[in-house]
C-alpha cells in the first residue's frame, strides 16, 4: 500500500500529490474558467411537474386566446372555472367549450369549425386529458391543444339574460355565425343585423367621418358586396341615438327570429334515406331538409328518446283519448269499468327513426337532447339512479345548472354596472375589377380605412337595461326593413 496522499496549498492554487508523487496542479483562475454544472435534480422535478399538469389553449368570441395550466388529472369542470374566473362571468351556464376531435392540435382552427359532426362538448365529470385524447408522451412535444368558448345553451328571448356582458357574448356568437355562414339569413335581414353591428362598434353615422366608403374593408355578411354596403349604410343612419347595448339589444330580438337560432344541428337521413337535419333546440327537436324547418316536435309532445348503434328514435305522444260523456257506456258491466278505469289513455306507438353518420355521432346527438331538455324544461336536474349492473345502456345524465336555477343565482349576483372592451369587426381587402364609380370615388390615405372604432372609455360604459325601457328601434310597428 503506497504512502497516504498529501495536500499543498500555495499562493497561486491547490496542489494534490499523486499516487506516484508527483505534484498535479490546478489553477483556480484555470478551474473556475473550464468548469461546469448540471442540476440533474431540478431538471427531474421540472420533468415531473410537466408531466402532473396540461396546459390547453383558449380561443375566446373576441379572438383573443389565454393558455390555462390544470392538473393532468383533472375534470372538464376544473377547467371551465377557470375560463368562467378569466372572463368575470356570472351567467356562465349558458357557455361552454367546444374542441374538434378529429384533431385537437391542428394548427387551422378556421378549417376544423366547418366540420359539423366532429365537434364536441368538453363534459365537465370526465378528464380533460383523455377528452382531447392527449397521450403522456406526448406532453411538452406538440402543440398545445385548443378549445373555444362558445354559446351552448340558446336563451329563447335574450331579454332574459340580466347581464349586458352576457348579451355582449351571445352577440359576438351570432355576429360569428352570419359572418361565416353558419347562421342562414336572407339579405334583408343580414343587413339590418349588419347596421346594428356597425352602430354597437362605431356609434352614429357621421358623413364627415365615414363618408360612403367606410365598409369597404369591413367583414360584417357573407357574399359582402357594393349594393349591399349601401343598404347598411342607409340602415346605420337610422339607428341614430342608440347605444352598444342597444344595438346589441336590437341585433339579439331580431335575431332571435331566425329559423337556425340557437339550433344544435346534426346530420341524419330519414326513414326513405333522405338527407336532412336534426336540430335541437329549447322548444324541442326541429327537421330541416335542404334548409328549410319540415317538422318540430316540442319537448311536451315527446315520450321519449333513445338511441341504438347508429339509430335514433323519437317516441312521440299521439294524445289523450278522453272520453267524459255522461251517458252510460254500451256493453256488460265489466266493460264499462275498465273504460272508466282508463278514462284517459296514451297512445305512444308513433315512434320516428332516423339514421345517422356513426354510432359516435348518434350518442352526442342523445346527449344533446337530455342536456337541453335538463337546461330549458326542468327547474332542478334530476337525481342520478343508482348503478345497476344489470342496467345497460348509457348512464349520461345532464350535471349543471338548469336556465331557471341560472336565473334566479343571477338575481341575487347580477351586477348593475359593468365595463369593458368591445371587439372590432374582421378587416380585409377585397380585390375587384375597379369600376367608373370606383374611380370616381375619394382615394383614401394609406391602406385601410381611416374609419376605427370608437376608442373613448365612455363608449364601452355598459349598463343592464332597467325595468321596462325598451330601446330604441330602427323604424316604427308599420315598417318593414325594406323600406
Amino acid at each position: 500500500m503506497g504512502p497516504p496522499l498529501q495536500l499543498l496549498r500555495d499562493a497561486d492554487g491547490l496542489f494534490a500529490l499523486g499516487d506516484e508523487g508527483m505534484l498535479e496542479g490546478v489553477s483556480r483562475r484555470a478551474f473556475g474558467g473550464s468548469s461546469g454544472t448540471y442540476n440533474v435534480r431540478a431538471s427531474e422535478l421540472a420533468r415531473h411537474k410537466a408531466l402532473k399538469t396540461l396546459r390547453v389553449q383558449v380561443a375566446f368570441l373576441d379572438d383573443s386566446t389565454q393558455v390555462f395550466e390544470i392538473e393532468k388529472r383533472a375534470k372538464g369542470q376544473a377547467l371551465l372555472d377557470l375560463v368562467f374566473n378569466h372572463l368575470e362571468l356570472i351567467e356562465r351556464d349558458f357557455f361552454g367549450l367546444q374542441y374538434f376531435e378529429s384533431a385537437v392540435n391542428n394548427e387551422n382552427p378556421r378549417l376544423l369549425e366547418g366540420l359539423l359532426a366532429k365537434k364536441r362538448w368538453l363534459d365537465p365529470l370526465k378528464p380533460v386529458k383523455k377528452q382531447l385524447r392527449i397521450r403522456t408522451k406526448s406532453l411538452g412535444t406538440c402543440g398545445l391543444p385548443v378549445l373555444y368558448f362558445r354559446v351552448k345553451f340558446w336563451v329563447s328571448d335574450p331579454g332574459k339574460l340580466a347581464e349586458e356582458y352576457t348579451r355582449y357574448h351571445v352577440f359576438l356568437q351570432l355576429r360569428r355565425d352570419v359572418l361565416e355562414g353558419r347562421l342562414s339569413t336572407p339579405p334583408s335581414t343580414a343587413a339590418l343585423l349588419a347596421s346594428y353591428a356597425l352602430q354597437s362598434e362605431l356609434g352614429d353615422y357621421n358623413i364627415d367621418e365615414h363618408g360612403s366608403t367606410y365598409l369597404a374593408d369591413m367583414r360584417l355578411v357573407p357574399n359582402q358586396n357594393d349594393e349591399l354596403e349601401k343598404k347598411i349604410i342607409e340602415l346605420h343612419k337610422l339607428h341614430k341615438g342608440q347605444t352598444p347595448a342597444d344595438a346589441e339589444f336590437n341585433f339579439l330580438d331580431h335575431a332571435k327570429r331566425l329559423d337556425l337560432y340557437g339550433v344544435d344541428l346534426h346530420k341524419a337521413r330519414d326513414s326513405t334515406n333522405r338527407e336532412i337535419h336534426l336540430g335541437v333546440t329549447a322548444i324541442g327537436l326541429v327537421v330541416f331538409q335542404n334548409g328549410i324547418k319540415i317538422n318540430t316536435f316540442s319537448w311536451a309532445k315527446i315520450v321519449k328518446i333513445s338511441f341504438k348503434r347508429k339509430q335514433f328514435f323519437i317516441q312521440l305522444r299521439r294524445g289523450l283519448t278522453d272520453q267524459t260523456d255522461s251517458k252510460p257506456d254500451p256493453g256488460s258491466f265489466l266493460q264499462i269499468v275498465k273504460k272508466r278505469l282508463y278514462r284517459k289513455s296514451e297512445n305512444y306507438d308513433s315512434v320516428l327513426g332516423f339514421n345517422l353518420g356513426s354510432y359516435r355521432a348518434c350518442k352526442c346527438l342523445w346527449k344533446s337532447c337530455v342536456e337541453h331538455h335538463t337546461f330549458f324544461r326542468l327547474h332542478t336536474p334530476r337525481t342520478p339512479a343508482r348503478k345497476n349492473l344489470l342496467t345497460l345502456g348509457s348512464k349520461f345524465r345532464y350535471s349543471g345548472r338548469t336556465e331557471f336555477q341560472t336565473v334566479e343565482e343571477c338575481k341575487r349576483r347580477a351586477r348593475v354596472e359593468r365595463t369593458f372592451v368591445r371587439s372590432p369587426s374582421k378587416r380585409f381587402a377585397r380585390q375587384t375589377v375597379p369600376t367608373p364609380s370606383d374611380i370616381s370615388r375619394k382615394p383614401r390615405s394609406g391602406s385601410g380605412s381611416s374609419v376605427r372604432p370608437r376608442t373613448d372609455s365612455s363608449g364601452y360604459k355598459v349598463t343592464s337595461l332597467q325595468g321596462t325601457k325598451t330601446p330604441k328601434m330602427a323604424w316604427g310597428e308599420a315598417q318593414t326593413p325594406d323600406t
